[in-house]
């Protein structure tokens, strides 16, 4: 049996709070839970709340970018809305290969992954589709914070993988609308100064967080 936990009032098991936690590192932001995992009290849920693995989080903030980093981190999620169903607005959730999912929970990851929306009627995946689709546990490719420092520091900086990972997160996290073309110039200096203030590995580190380990 998985761990259970207790998270805003809701039981996850630890796997799903790991995913959930990682999403929201890469957001920068926290997600408000509306249903956990566990729950059959809930009929609109149609069984995929029963096991684990499965969670409602509020839409209030970014749903289109929340579902799409729900699915990185290894969530079959969608942004559902009140002409859909009986429920108010959310994103629904379910952690793919989590061993604790319900049988309903199970048949919508195989719908997702077949690029299906998970409803009853069977319509087509209104989400940004993922190749190869993400499962958990997903790995953190590095990232030098010296490589990074050089560069920042070079009158003429050279193009090197560590920046395109910083020109990433800033895009991804603060909209820098930045080209990811792995140079240091004057508009990712400015963006990183902008958003993180100093580059020091403590903000690096921050901007990082759920996308790349600074080493």
């Amino acid at each position: 049996m998985e761990k259970r936990v207790e998270v805003q009032g809701h039981t996850l098991n630890v796997r799903t709070r790991r995913m959930l936690h990682m999403a929201e590192e890469r957001l920068g932001f926290g997600l408000d839970i509306i249903q956990g995992s566990y729950n059959n009290s809930v009929s609109a849920s149609g069984g995929t709340h029963d096991g684990g693995g499965a969670i409602d989080v509020s839409a209030k903030r970014r749903p289109n970018e929340v579902v799409r980093v729900l699915r990185e981190v290894g969530f079959a999620a969608w942004h559902r809305l009140p002409s859909q169903g009986p429920w108010i607005e959310h994103i629904h959730a379910v952690a793919i290969a989590d061993p604790e999912l319900s049988p309903a929970a199970r048949q919508q990851v195989c719908e997702y992954e077949a690029g299906r929306n998970g409803l009853a009627n069977n319509g087509k995946d209104d989400g940004p589709r993922l190749h190869p689709i993400p499962v958990w546990p997903i790995s953190l490719k590095r990232i030098a914070f010296n490589n990074v420092k050089k560069q920042f520091d070079a009158d003429r900086p050279r193009r090197v993988l560590a920046i395109k990972r910083v020109q990433h997160c800033l895009n991804n996290k603060h909209h820098a609308g930045l080209l990811v073309d792995g140079i240091a110039g004057h508009k990712t200096r400015h963006a990183y100064r902008e958003h993180m203030g100093h580059l020091t590995r403590d903000s690096l580190k921050k901007l990082c967080a759920g996308y790349f380990r600074v080493v």
